[in-house]
Order: C-alpha cells, then structure tokens, then sequence
C-alpha cells in the first residue's frame, strides 16, 4: 500500500477555527516640550565628568585667593604699639593749688597746671629743645620737680633759672604733646615712694586732662 504523509500546512481553502495573526501597532511618541537645542546641551552637561566640575570650581577659587593675597601684601603695614603696653594708672585735672609764674618756662598766664607726686606739669607756649612754635605746631608741656618751681611773689620775668632736670614735648599735627620721665637719682622721693618699681612715666596733654602711663619692673 503506498504510505501517506499528512500535510504540515492545512489545505488551501480548508477552514480552521485559529484566527489569523494581527498586526501589532505601536504608538506614535508624544512630542517633547523641551527644544532640541536645550536637550543638547543639558546631555552635554550631564556627560561631563563632575571631577572635572569640581576643578573648574576650584580654579575659580584659587584664582579669587590669589588675588586677594596680592591685594592684602600690597597694603598691609606691620603695626607698632604707641603705648608700648604700659598701663593707664591716672587722670589728672587741672589744679588751683599750684601756680607756675607767668613767663617761667615758657607758661602763660592762663596755661593749665597739674601735680603729681612732687612733679608740677604746665602747659607752655614753647618746650626746652622741642619744637614749640610754628606751622601745625600745638601746646607744649613741661615738667619739672615741683621744688624747682619759684613762686610768683620771687619770680624775676627778666631774669629767672632753675637747678635740676626738665622735661618737655610739643604737640604736632594729629598728635599729642606727651612727655616721658624716667626714674632716676633725680626723681622726687615722693614719686619714688609711690611707684617703688617704677622705671618710667608718660605724660599725655589731652585738653584739660592729663593721662598718666607708668612702665615698672
């Protein structure tokens, strides 16, 4: 008997109860809001590597420090003290219990006086080797052992000395008259008593007041 082979495909014209294949149909994308150009460049930006973000960032900042620290070398002046760190131990006002003579060492007639520690300080229109008179030229003031002072009634305006040291300083510009004494054989025992480790004092004229700074061991 010859053999028979059933066909893998059914035949033409035979019906099947499978249903024939669709078609898949995809749908169409939905536009972008965002331009292209921008898109670009945000995938542009996205791609660089941020090490490379944070030298960038860093450039600019070194940059700004450099240029701040040329700036800083250029008007940086290196400060000095005025006051040498001595401390402020008086005030002294204007006394009517003293009298210097008009015309004794340079005081006038209305010249402020102060006392401190058997030392008379005056105010004077002219400073023993300073510069007293002049362009931008200010008060001067005088210092002295209050046992030099003559007093008015003995007082020769023509013809008048005094034995022991004197100190003295103009005041210039923006800058006080100040007056520095130093302890010595020659300081009044009073002072001495009072500041027994003291080496040095300075006078400040600031008006009608009188600063006081002591420097001691």
């Amino acid at each position: 008997m010859p053999e028979i082979v059933e066909p893998d495909e059914p035949p033409a014209g035979a019906e099947t109860d499978a249903a024939p294949p669709q078609p898949r149909i995809e749908p169409a994308p939905e536009p972008s809001e965002t331009p292209e150009s921008e898109t670009v460049a945000q995938a542009s930006t996205a791609r660089l590597p941020i090490r490379w973000k944070l030298l960038w960032a860093a450039s600019i900042v070194g940059s700004a420090a450099l240029a701040a620290s040329v700036m800083f070398g250029l008007v940086w002046i290196s400060p000095v003290p005025a006051s040498a760190g001595a401390p402020q131990i008086a005030t002294l006002e204007t006394t009517s219990t003293a009298e210097v003579p008009s015309g004794f060492a340079g005081a006038g007639p209305s010249s402020s006086v102060f006392e401190f520690h058997g030392l008379t300080l005056f105010e004077s229109a002219g400073g023993f080797g300073s510069y007293g008179s002049g362009v931008g030229a200010g008060p001067c003031l005088t210092v002295m052992a209050t046992e030099q002072v003559p007093s008015a009634e003995e007082f020769d305006p023509s013809s008048w000395s005094f034995n022991g040291p004197v100190y003295s300083g103009c005041a210039i510009g923006a800058f006080p008259a100040s007056v520095e004494v130093g302890f010595d054989s020659n300081t009044p025992s009073e002072l001495r008593d009072r500041f027994p480790s003291g080496r040095a004092l300075q006078f400040v004229l600031d008006g009608d007041r009188l600063g006081v700074f002591l420097d001691s061991e």
